[in-house]
Formats: C-alpha cells, structure tokens, sequence
C-alpha cells in the first residue's frame, strides 16, 4: 500500500468546489492546487508521499481558451509565474478539474493536458518534481500523480483527505482484496466504505502506555493499514495493571517495539513499526508523525503534547489526545477514596477545535515544571506551595491514579472518536470530551477563545511553512 496521499483543509475544499461545480452553463472548470510535499522515510513502511494542500488559484478569464461540459482547453502560456513560484517556495503543482456530467475517471483528453503541463513545469524546475491531478464528479475526488521524470506514467493516489469538521476520505481506487470476514460486523455498523477508509490511513500513536497500548491494539483490529507507534519509554512492572499487549516477561524492554511485536503476532492486516524515542527530542519520531493522518497522543509529558499540538497546523493533520487527571482523598479510616477520576479526549483538526494550548492541557507553567523536574527529579516530592514560593513554579501535587478500566475505557472513546471522524455518528460535538468516573457523567469544557493564539488563532500555524526546521524549531534538526 505505497500510493501517495493528499491531505486538504476543509475551507480549501469548499473553494474549489464551490469553483469547479459554479459555471453558468455547468461547463467544465478548472483550478491549480499548489502543495507541500511530505515524503520523509519511515523506516519499515513503504514509500507514501503526502500532498498537502496550501493555495489555490482559479482559472478563469484568458486561463481558459474553450471549455464545454464535457471538455477545457486551457492556455499553457499562463504558467510560467507558477512554476516560478513553485520553485521558490518549494511546493508542488496540481491540476484539478471538474466532470460535470459524473464521469468517475480520467480521459484521454485529461491525458493529453496533464502531460503538456508537466513538460512545461519538469522543463522549467527539474525531472524532480510531480503533477498531482485531481478530478470532482458527483461531488468525490479522485486522484492520481505524474512524475516529472516520466510524463506518461501514472501513480493513483491512496486517497483524498479533506480536514475539515470531520475526516472526510474520498477513496481514488477500491481495494482488490476479499472483503475481511474481521471486520464484517463493524462493515454493518457504518457501511461498506468505511473499512477501507480506515484501511487507508496511516495513523501515530505517540505514548505506549495505559491509554497507548489500548488505542493501538483497538485501530490495529479497526482495520487501520499503517500503524507507527512512538514511545522512548521502557516497560516498568507498576504498568502492568493497565497496559495491554505486554507480558511480565517484556518488563525492561522498549514499550515500542514490544507493542509493535504483539500487534504482528496478531495476523491483522496492519503495517506496524516502532519508533523507540520521545517525539519531542527526536527527528525521526517528528519525521514519522509528519507522515500520518492522524495522530493519537497518548503521551504523559507536556513537551510531546506541544510538539504535536504544533505538527496538527504545520502538516495538516488530524490529532486526538487523550489524558487523565484525579484526586485522591482519606476516608474517615484514613483508607484513600477517589474524589475525583476523568478521562478527556480531545480532537483537534487544522480548522476545528480549539489546540490543546486554548484547552488548557498544553500551558507555559506546565512547560516549565516539567522542564525543572526533568534537571530536579527531587521537586517532584515538594508541594505546589512550597513550588510556588521557593521556586517560582506551578505544579506538583498528586500524579493521576492509574486505573486500568478507566485507563482502557478513554482509550476506547479516543477510538470511537477516530470512527466518528471518518463515519460521524454522534450528535453531539467531538472536540472536547470529558468523562467523569466517580461522578458517572459526560461533559465538555468549552476552550478559551483566544484570536491571538500562535497556534490556532488566525494568524496563528496553519499551513506554516518550516523553514529550514523541523516545525520550525531548531532543537529538532534541519530539514533536508
């Protein structure tokens, strides 16, 4: 399953909907997409590019030369500024147009122009680059990619993945395979498409603890094709209670590449590596994320959540997060109780959901404690007053008792999210979810909004280019 990949945002699409669908007398239309390409190695995977769409240009006025519902000749002498743009800002071209009358695939007139634009385009920057095409009829994408080193050759796209409030994955070309006697049941729940929806993804599961473990157990028997599992961590025997996938016998091996293990042993067709470091200190965790979908974050540390809270508007990308918090009180026999117990799941897309900055999980104070206990693990057993006052930090406290059902059941919801994404079946909103153990309820925080945000807020990440860096920080190396 090495097809490349195209991710757009939601306002994106609706542009060029809206374009190629609005000709007065339903001729075809046509638009230029230019994207970022995202084709860094994932060792054990195979090769898959994504095209991330950052602009589009409509063709209109003297673009066009003639056009009828059932062609467009369009004038090649336009170009030249785009090419030019393109290798200045290192993007890659695209050329989409519509099929009024539904027509699902390419003729051999969308041949004929694809090929004389990319002559053009490979003459002007190098064989190096590729012309992604793209076709709307009856309101479905589909896709396909020419290199420039050989016009004539075609590379169908896996899919088309529109961000928007929801995950929406339009299919380029159905899977050959017989249908998985696995997954016949959730095939009943949400349809015949959504299997190989999730079969076409390639998702991240940052963190293979409690709520890690199970997530990734959960999407590998989903169906999912390609399955990266990030964690430097290594399996301790206070895991065992909520972890699954592990034995005693992997304790003091990397949680990782037992998880990656466990989940081959099962014979699912799924595509699994392990990645044994922490996604915020290693470039190849980065490139690997950068490579995904979706993102789960199932990660305990501050540091990795604000890497991925980053990568969300960077690489257009879905990420659901999931956590838990409790508190822990003394019953009148001096026996602890719990007060409190919640897990939270809480998606973020490109243009939907407020990050996990605005929800208040990703905060400088929480940046800097954890950056202090890392350089003074003893801060750990002082209290938040004693922090506070001594040391200038807000922190502390009680960690989040680790209860396995609680453990597994957010994870089961941080799945159901992910399904709801792609097939929406809930009615109320997915953003924020919070569930409250002890008190047995459902609820949702609504996030501050805030427009200056540097993440989220207008002028905030979305579509950034990275300039030179890893999401533009230096500490995660050079870009090639």
């Amino acid at each position: 399953m090495n097809a490349h990949r195209i991710s757009i945002t939601g306002s994106l699409d609706n542009r060029l909907k809206s374009w190629l669908t609005g000709h007065p007398d339903c001729h075809e239309r046509g638009a230029l997409v230019l994207f970022r390409k995202m084709e860094r190695t994932v060792p054990g995977l195979p090769p898959s590019a994504r095209f991330v769409a950052v602009d589009v240009i409509e063709m209109d006025g003297d673009w066009v030369l003639d056009s009828s519902p059932v062609h467009l000749r369009i004038n090649l002498r336009k170009f030249q500024d785009i090419y030019f743009r393109c290798e200045q800002e290192r993007l890659e071209l695209g050329f989409t147009h519509s099929h009024p009358r539904g027509i699902q695939d390419f003729s051999t007139k969308d041949d004929q122009n694809e090929q004389s634009i990319l002559r053009g385009y490979a003459g002007c920057n190098g064989s190096d680059v590729s012309l992604v095409a793209m076709i709307l009829a009856d309101g479905q994408w589909r896709a396909r990619v020419r290199p420039g080193a050989a016009p004539d050759s075609v590379t169908d796209v896996r899919h088309v993945c529109v961000l928007g409030t929801e995950l929406a994955v339009h299919i380029s070309k159905a899977d050959d395979a017989a249908p998985s006697e696995v997954l016949r049941r959730q095939e009943a729940a949400f349809g015949e498409p959504f299997n190989e929806k999730l079969r076409s993804l390639r998702v991240a599961i940052v963190g293979g603890g409690g709520t890690g473990s199970s997530v990734a157990t959960l999407v590998a028997r989903a169906g999912v094709g390609e399955l990266i599992i990030i964690d430097g961590d290594l399996l301790e025997d206070s895991n065992l209670n909520r972890v699954r996938g592990y034995r005693r016998c992997d304790v003091g091996e990397s949680k990782a590449a037992t998880l990656a293990r466990y989940i081959r042993d099962l014979g699912l067709m799924v595509t699994v590596v392990a990645i044994e470091a922490y996604v915020n200190e290693s470039p190849e965790a980065v490139d690997a994320i950068s490579s995904a979908d979706l993102v789960f974050g199932c990660t305990d540390d501050v540091a990795g959540r604000e890497v991925l809270n980053q990568a969300v508007y960077y690489y257009c990308q879905g990420l659901i997060d999931c956590g838990l918090t409790g508190k822990i009180g003394l019953d009148q026999d001096r026996q602890p109780y719990l007060r409190d117990h919640r897990g939270r799941v809480s998606t973020v897309l490109p243009e939907f959901g407020r990050c996990l900055r605005c929800q208040g999980v990703v905060t400088e104070e929480k940046l800097s404690y954890e950056s202090a206990l890392k350089a003074r693990p003893k801060l750990a057993e002082l209290d938040p007053e004693t922090l506070r006052e001594e040391y200038y930090l807000v922190g502390g406290g009680e960690r989040a008792p680790g209860v396995g059902p609680f453990t597994s059941a957010t994870a089961d919801m941080a799945v159901a999210t992910l399904f709801d994404l792609v097939r929406p079946y809930r009615r109320l909103p997915s953003d924020i979810r919070r569930d409250d153990f002890v008190h047995m309820v459902i609820h949702s925080n609504m996030p501050k909004d805030n427009a200056d945000c540097f993440c989220c807020g207008p002028h905030g990440l979305l579509l950034a280019p990275e300039n030179g860096y890893r999401l533009s920080m230096p500490s995660l190396g050079k870009l090639c």
